[in-house]
């Protein structure tokens, strides 16, 4: 396959062919071994929900310290979705969502 990259200087040029091979190992990596990490700040919920859920099993002021950990990690994926010019109450309420019940 041949691929016909151009641009408006060279940098751009060179930017899209970085592009290309980064897809292409991508790709390659997928066939070799098909698992996966889910990004978008999933993983960033899942381990703040687990998180939280050792809080209400923890006593004393160690529970603030993990609460304050799971809203640290849970402001990643708004971020993620403010700077993608998304809404992120209604994005992260959606991953919320499907973390707690992923029938839906």
């Amino acid at each position: 396959m041949t691929v016909f990259v151009r641009g408006g200087n060279k940098m751009i040029v060179e930017e899209a062919k970085r592009s290309l091979h980064d897809a292409i190992c991508v790709v390659r990596n997928l066939i070799r071994d098909n698992r996966i990490v889910f990004g978008g700040g999933s993983c960033e919920i899942a381990c703040a929900l687990k998180i939280k859920d050792q809080a209400d099993k923890t006593a004393g002021l160690e529970q603030y310290g993990l609460r304050a950990f799971a809203d640290a990690l849970e402001a990643i994926p708004i971020a993620l979705a403010e700077n993608s010019g998304l809404p992120p109450i209604e994005v992260c309420g959606r991953i919320f969502a499907l973390h707690l019940c992923p029938v839906l």
